[in-house]
């Protein structure tokens, strides 16, 4: 297999890419849950407003981050990048950088939101729009992701599983 592919992202695909990237998701998640432990809170005798505040506010925060990395990351954007996925290595190429990295270093990879996403064994992702690739490498990089990379499954609590 040796998929290759150059596009150019837009301002927009960028700032979508990292706003469903795991870390950030996962960040969202968790304003969530204390805002509503916030609001629960109302009903103790001491209430937990901060919890509430926080709660609301990293996610006006997080969307500043992004949108200033967004502008911050411009020169990205004015060149075309190219991706190549073989049976050995993802390979990224951008105006400002360039990587091939063997696939012993990547734990899983997903869709989401118009884009394939990867993420290394030391938690960095990278992605690329699924719209630089044609049906039939859409299919062939799906069925290479599910052979070499599998979903992992989710190990839930076990008391006995510490011993």
């Amino acid at each position: 297999m040796d998929i290759s592919a150059t596009f150019h992202l837009t301002t927009r695909e960028y700032r979508g890419a990292i706003r469903n990237s795991p870390t950030v998701r996962g960040t969202l998640i968790i304003c969530a849950l204390m805002v509503m432990a916030g609001l629960v809170s109302l009903l103790s005798d001491r209430p937990a407003m901060m919890l509430f505040y926080v709660g609301l506010g990293l996610p006006v925060f997080l969307e500043v981050v992004v949108r200033l990395s967004a502008r911050r990351s411009a020169a990205l954007f004015t060149e075309p990048w190219t991706v190549r996925v073989t049976e050995e290595a993802f390979a990224l190429r951008t105006p400002v950088s360039q990587a091939e990295i063997g696939w012993n270093a990547y734990r899983e990879a997903w869709q989401r939101s118009g884009f394939w996403y990867l993420r290394q064994l030391g938690g960095a992702s990278s992605f690329v729009p699924k719209r630089a690739l044609d049906d039939a490498q859409q299919a062939e990089l799906a069925e290479f992701f599910a052979r070499r990379l599998p979903p992992q499954k989710i190990r839930w609590y076990s008391p006995r599983s510490w011993r």
